[in-house]
């Protein structure tokens, strides 16, 4: 039991690095490519979720020291080394810790060294405590995360009962039933994978022109056409099972203002003027007296993030040029060989 402990801590240690460098990757990418579309800087940034996981993934090498150290084998010293080069499948991001001791060398982790401070200082038992710890509280949290998601499905299950059916919009080979509720006083929401469908609040509806109104209908719409919400609920999944990794809360507000901004450029390509847009923002976020008990798709949710949209949409659109395709290509093989390199990069893990 105490050996599970120990590889649970060692994994939940690394995770923070892990996530850390493929933050420095995604961010990296984004100064280096400035992409214009939102559907990439989406991609972009799960970069830092598909290092943590890979890295979770490859485990705990059997040539790590970790092993070594469970069986009672003592490092003599210690040596470090740090590297910025390239390797063919993308650029390389190498820091190693070396442990030496009777039988040679073995790389090691930070997560090591963690791991053996608390069994000498602390206590044999210290870092199973912390990991079984963490692991309990993440499993509670998920646990909740599904309960709320089945009371949601159930509340909106009983709104939409008694909601009025406005009218109906192709998606499409699908069909979008269009929502009114009277009972209703929070933001316009859409949800449904198989049945999609949009609910509008009747008194805010009242207080829209048609401009206005049509805005946010072509808004939660562009959420449905891309299933934003088959995106956003594993990744708030992901964030109460890695509740303890710093940054991951900001990761998720990041992907939903993206999302937020691609709905709101649907709506703009659908022939919407920007400034109806952002007037329909203004008023939804005016008549939201109530709040959803788990994330939706919502077309105004933080003061912040709306800020942002309203600023986005007002402000001149610069006009680009169109890119050579040579030029073109050349970036999004460069984008390619960092996110690579990205999730190969060691910085003191476990991998050598």
């Amino acid at each position: 039991m105490m050996l599970t402990g120990d590889v649970l801590f060692n994994l939940m240690f690394n995770a923070l690095a892990s996530f850390w460098l493929g933050l420095f990757g995604a961010l990296l990418i984004r100064q280096i490519g400035k992409p214009s579309h939102v559907a990439v800087s989406l991609v972009v940034l799960l970069l830092p979720l598909a290092k943590l996981l890979w890295d979770l993934r490859l485990g705990i090498p059997a040539s790590s020291f970790f092993w070594a150290s469970e069986h009672g084998i003592r490092q003599r010293l210690g040596s470090f080394q740090i590297g910025i080069g390239a390797h063919p499948w993308g650029a390389a991001i190498e820091g190693h810790l070396w442990a030496l001791h009777e039988a040679g060398r073995s790389p090691q982790s930070i997560g090591d060294l963690a791991e053996r401070a608390l069994r000498f200082r602390v206590s044999v038992y210290a870092a199973s405590v912390i990991s079984f710890t963490v692991l309990a509280i993440s499993l509670f949290r998920c646990g909740v995360y599904g309960f709320r998601l089945a009371e949601f499905r159930k509340r909106i299950q009983a709104r939409l009962s008694g909601c009025e059916t406005i009218e109906w919009r192709t998606l499409g080979r699908r069909r979008v039933r269009i929502f009114s509720s009277r009972d209703y006083s929070g933001v316009p929401f859409a949800g449904g994978f198989f049945r999609p469908y949009v609910v509008l609040p009747a008194a805010l509806s009242e207080h829209l022109d048609g401009a206005e109104r049509e805005a946010i209908i072509e808004h939660e719409l562009g959420h449905l056409r891309y299933f934003d919400l088959a995106l956003l609920l594993p990744l708030e999944a992901c964030r109460q099972g890695f509740w303890f990794v710093p940054g991951i809360k900001w990761l998720l507000r990041q992907q939903r203002a993206l999302l937020e901004q691609r709905a709101d450029d649907c709506a703009v390509a659908a022939g919407i003027a920007r400034e109806a847009v952002a007037s329909a923002l203004l008023k939804a976020a005016e008549f939201a007296t109530g709040k959803m008990p788990v994330p939706v798709l919502a077309i105004s949710r933080e003061a912040s993030t709306l800020k942002l949209r309203v600023q986005r949409l007002l402000s001149a659109e610069p006009e680009r040029k169109a890119a050579p395709l040579w030029l073109a290509v050349a970036r999004g093989l460069l984008l390619i060989w960092i996110v690579l390199g990205t999730l190969q990069a060691s910085a003191c893990g476990n991998h050598p």
